[in-house]
C-alpha cells in the first residue's frame, strides 16, 4: 500500500506554527504519511515538504494585498499543480482564506476532501463566505468556542478542538530569571514592545512604539524596553528603525515566552499576539495601524465590538485598544504610565486573562485536529 498523501497549506507565521504542530501529530499517528504543501520553515522542520514559501506573502488589508497579487497568483498555480500531480487523500487548509478558498475550489473539482483548520474570521467580516465554505469544505476544525455553533447552524461538519496556543505559549525558563536578565540591575518597570510579525506592521508600528517609549522613559527613566523578535522579521531592520528613532530597546531572540511573561506591560499589535499575551497573563495595550484605504474598508465591513482577539474571546474590552488615528504616542504613553502606576488596573486584566485561558479549552488541540484529518484519510 502506498503512503497516504496529505497536502497542507498555511500562510503567515501563526498558520505556519499551527500547521507544523498538526503535521507532527499526524506523523505520530501515521508515521508513513507523506506530508507536502505550501507554508514556511516551521512546517518544513516538522517534516512537511515545502514546495513554495507562503509565509513571506502575509499582509494585512486590501491595499497591501494588491501589491503582492502576482505572488499570490503564482502560489495558487503551484497549489493547483500539486493537487493535480500528487492527488492527496486530503487537503488541509490553515486560515489564510483569500488564497485557501481558491485552492479549496480546485480540490473540490478534483474530488479531494478539504479539512479547514483554523477558521477564517467570517464572524468578523464577509459572513456570506460561509455559503461558499459549505460548498467547498468537507470538515471545519475550529479553535474558538463560539465558532462551533456558527458552522453547525450552517450545516457544515465541524469539530471544536480548543486553541493550539495553549500547548505552545509556555515560558521556556523561569520567568523570574528572564526578568532579572532583562532588567540587568534596573528596578524597572519592564515594558515589551510587539509591533507584529509582518514587515508592513513593523514599519508602521515600531516607530510609533519607539516614540511612545521615549515619552514613558521621560517620566520613568529607569524603565527598560525590549522587543521579542518575530521569526519572520529581520533583526537588522528592527535595529535600523531603532537607530532612526534614536530609541534603545533590547532585541530578544531567546526564550521569547518567558521574556514576554516577565513584562509588567506589553504594547502589542492586534492579532494572535494579543491572545498569546493573555495566555501568559500580562497586562497589555492593543495597538494597530494599517493603510488608510484598508482601514476604511475594515470600518465599513467589520462588525465587531472589539478589534483585539483577546478582547473578543473575553467578551469585553479588557485591554484598551488604540487604532489608526487614535494610536498616538501621547495617548499610548499616558495609558502605559497609568497601567504602570496603578497596579490594580493590571490585576483586573490578569484576572480576565485567566478566564480567557479557560474559554480556550484544554491542551492537545493539534492532536484532536490530527484525528479529524486522518478520519478523512481512513475513508
Amino acid at each position: 500500500m502506498t503512503s497516504p498523501r496529505i497536502m497542507l497549506v498555511a500562510g503567515e507565521a501563526s498558520g505556519d506554527l499551527h500547521a507544523a504542530d498538526l503535521a507532527r501529530e499526524i506523523k505520530l499517528r501515521l508515521p508513513g504519511a507523506e506530508c507536502f504543501g505550501l507554508g514556511g520553515d516551521r512546517m518544513q522542520a516538522a517534516g512537511v515538504e515545502i514546495v513554495q514559501d507562503l509565509v513571506s506573502l502575509a499582509v494585512i488589508g486590501v491595499a497591501e494585498a494588491l501589491k503582492k497579487l502576482g505572488s499570490y497568483l503564482r502560489a495558487l498555480r503551484c497549489a493547483r499543480d500539486l493537487l493535480r500531480r500528487r492527488r492527496p487523500q486530503v487537503l488541509v487548509l490553515v486560515d489564510f482564506p483569500d488564497l485557501n478558498l481558491r485552492i479549496a475550489a480546485a480540490a473540490r473539482d478534483l474530488g479531494v476532501p478539504v479539512v479547514y483548520y483554523i477558521s477564517p474570521q467570517i464572524w468578523a467580516w464577509r459572513p456570506r463566505r460561509i455559503e461558499l465554505m459549505k460548498r467547498l469544505v468537507s470538515h471545519m476544525v475550529v479553535i474558538l468556542p463560539f465558532e462551533e455553533d456558527l458552522y453547525r447552524r450552517a450545516g457544515i461538519p465541524v469539530t471544536y478542538v480548543g486553541h493550539p496556543l495553549l500547548d505552545v505559549v509556555k515560558p521556556e525558563v523561569p520567568v523570574a530569571s528572564a526578568k532579572a536578565s532583562l532588567l540587568a540591575g534596573s528596578p524597572g518597570p519592564l515594558v515589551a514592545l510587539m509591533p507584529g510579525s509582518r514587515v508592513q506592521e513593523l514599519d508602521l508600528l515600531l516607530p510609533l512604539l519607539c516614540r511612545t517609549g521615549q515619552r514613558v522613559r521621560a517620566r520613568l527613566p529607569r524603565a527598560r524596553f525590549f522587543i521579542p523578535l518575530a521569526r519572520t522579521l529581520s533583526r537588522q531592520r528592527v535595529e535600523s528603525i531603532l537607530a532612526a528613532e534614536k530609541f534603545s530597546a533590547e532585541i530578544v531572540n531567546e526564550h521569547p515566552y518567558a521574556s514576554r511573561a516577565a513584562a509588567d506591560v506589553t504594547l502589542v499589535a492586534s492579532g494572535t499576539a494579543t491572545l498569546e499575551t493573555a495566555i501568559l497573563g500580562v497586562p497589555m495595550l492593543i495597538v494597530y495601524r494599517m493603510h488608510w484605504f484598508s482601514y476604511a474598508l475594515a470600518r465599513l465591513f467589520v462588525k465587531l465590538p472589539y478589534f483585539g482577539l483577546a478582547n473578543l474571546v473575553a467578551g469585553k474590552k479588557v485591554a484598551p485598544e488604540f487604532l489608526q488615528g487614535g494610536a498616538t504616542p501621547e495617548r499610548l504613553a499616558r495609558a502605559t504610565l497609568e497601567l504602570l502606576g496603578r497596579p490594580e488596573l493590571g490585576e483586573v486584566q490578569v484576572r480576565a486573562w485567566a478566564g480567557v485561558r479557560e474559554r480556550l479549552g484544554g491542551s492537545g488541540a493539534a492532536g484532536r485536529a490530527a484525528a479529524a484529518v486522518l478520519s478523512h484519510v481512513a475513508r
